[in-house]
């Protein structure tokens, strides 16, 4: 049986696709930064092979997201997991050198009208490690609204204070 695949979306500066052996060297570079792990949850991948790993694994709900002018592998998109078709939890983590230039937003805003327009999804949901204050701020410009801060929960596999987030996409 085929994988299901996620489907590719452009927009204005990015190209949302698959994950391609070809993007190792840079998910090596996104997972080993310091910098970006503090904020991702459980315990992330640091060696080649789980990068294969996570390559073989994909869903028809993650997606990397790529420059449109060079294809060049920047981060990731993704919806966690979906319920009853009515409610998803997005993520997105991405390179550090690309951080604070608009590509999150842009992907994001693509994924979410993915999920009203082809998954006919009512609700998103986000947990964000309550410390990265730059995702709250990027996560309330997409239109979330703070519901909870979960204190000492399970944020991937490890223990953070994680604040919830959620808004209506239809």
């Amino acid at each position: 049986m085929e994988k299901v695949e996620a489907p590719t979306i452009k927009t204005k500066r990015l190209i949302l696709r698959r994950r391609q052996e070809k993007d190792i060297p840079f998910m090596l570079d996104l997972f080993n930064n310091e910098e970006v792990r503090q904020y991702l949850g459980g315990y992330p991948p640091r060696d080649e092979h789980s990068m294969l790993r996570m390559i073989r694994g994909r869903t028809q709900t993650d997606w990397v997201v790529a420059l449109a002018d060079n294809d060049e592998y920047i981060g990731e998109c993704m919806l966690l997991k979906i319920v009853d078709n009515y409610l998803a939890e997005i993520g997105y983590y991405f390179r550090r050198s690309y951080w604070g230039k608009g590509y999150a937003e842009e992907a994001a805003n693509a994924v979410i009208s993915y999920c009203a327009d082809t998954l006919k999804l009512k609700r998103l949901c986000a947990t964000i490690d309550d410390n990265n204050e730059k995702s709250k701020k990027l996560i309330e410009k997409l239109g979330f609204t703070s519901v909870a801060l979960l204190p000492e929960a399970d944020f991937g596999g490890r223990v953070a204070n994680v604040a919830y987030y959620s808004r209506l996409i239809s």
